[in-house]
């Protein structure tokens, strides 16, 4: 038996979701010490964004070049509330509420369990109070958790009261908390970032 509505129900679901993949390259561009601890740092980070009417689904993987002595990844994504500072939007931008954190910041752990891989989705409200088209998140945390609970944390957003580093400094945290600068990146502030649409 033939389904003559199925070529229409296929093209119906590729016009209805949309997929967005971001790749991001991230490795030490200057070493200010010798600690072999360094030589994890680099990896790729890759977002996968799916998109519909309803709902978002965000995926992030890394790819460490020395895997090793990685445990997982801390990532903190947070978005801009207003949909750009320039312009005269009176209100906040809300967003997707995301799974077990609301709308705003989400957090993926990547675990090296998982293939260093996480996803969250989160619920697209069309009839939200806000005036912006476009939701802009940028990736505010990185830590890298090693196997002996030590960190790396990488500066890509902020300072946050001079408690993590800012772009593009990387630091060593020990189990005692003291912290080292191992060096730096070519990362921009704010540059590891993705855009929704509503």
């Amino acid at each position: 038996m033939k389904y003559p509505y199925k070529p229409f129900l296929l093209l119906l679901i590729v016009f209805c979701s949309s997929n967005n993949v971001v790749e991001y390259e991230i490795e030490i561009s200057e070493k200010y010490t010798d600690v072999d601890i360094i030589e994890h740092i680099d990896t790729k980070l890759v977002y996968t964004i799916e998109e519909s009417r309803e709902e978002v689904i965000l995926q992030v993987q890394s790819f460490p070049v020395n895997p090793d002595l990685i445990n997982s990844y801390s990532l903190v994504f947070d978005l801009k509330f207003r949909e750009d500072y320039e312009s005269d939007i009176g209100s906040i931008c809300v967003g997707p509420v995301w799974d077990n954190f609301g709308p705003g910041e989400v957090t993926l752990n990547l675990l090296k369990s998982n293939n260093f891989i996480d996803s969250v989705s989160g619920k697209v409200n069309e009839e939200s109070s806000d005036e912006c088209n476009n939701f802009y998140y940028y990736l505010r945390f990185l830590t890298v958790n090693l196997e002996d609970a030590e960190k790396i944390q990488i500066g890509v957003a902020t300072d946050y009261a001079k408690n993590f580093p800012d772009a593009p400094y990387v630091w060593y945290v020990n189990k005692n908390n003291q912290i080292e600068v191992l060096g730096t990146t070519k990362i921009e502030k704010y540059s590891l970032n993705f855009e929704l649409s509503k």
